[in-house]
């Protein structure tokens, strides 16, 4: 299920959008639920308690959840601050980048491989002005990797 918390002046937002085959009705209703949960959990905080917007998720941000990405994407944009989507992988390996030309404040991160990866450490920074990168990542070397040495 979905959640969301405010710890040290980030806001956490976890929503359920998945990648698998599902009915498409079933999709778009999830993805519209998630858009006014998410919106909801945006508003239900004062901005000026948080410096930056950590959201989790499954799926990697595409035209098949476009129906949840853009109107966030939109939200997001508004508020002026760092936001952070942190998603799973089915095959690739770890990716930083910036999903949307429109909101160069929305970054996104992909993760590696289907869990294979060892667990990654986001760094939130504070939005101080002289700071270009407000999400520091610290990767470790997978588990199965170290017990092959």
């Amino acid at each position: 299920g979905n959640f969301a918390f405010l710890h040290k002046g980030v806001l956490f937002i976890s929503v359920s959008i998945v990648d698998a085959k599902t009915n498409p009705e079933e999709v778009t209703m999830r993805l519209e639920q998630n858009v006014l949960w998410t919106k909801e959990k945006l508003n239900e905080f004062d901005p000026k308690e948080y410096h930056a917007v950590v959201i989790f998720g499954h799926a990697p941000p595409s035209e098949k959840q476009g129906e949840y990405f853009w109107p966030v994407r939109e939200r997001v944009s508004e508020l002026e601050k760092p936001v952070l989507y942190v998603h799973a992988n089915s095959n690739g390996s770890f990716q930083k980048y910036v999903p949307f030309r429109e909101a160069e404040n929305f970054q996104a991160v992909q993760l590696e491989k289907r869990g294979r990866e060892a667990p990654l450490r986001v760094g939130v920074l504070n939005n101080a002005e002289d700071q270009e990168e407000p999400f520091v990542f610290e990767r470790r070397e997978p588990a199965m990797a170290r017990m092959e040495k």
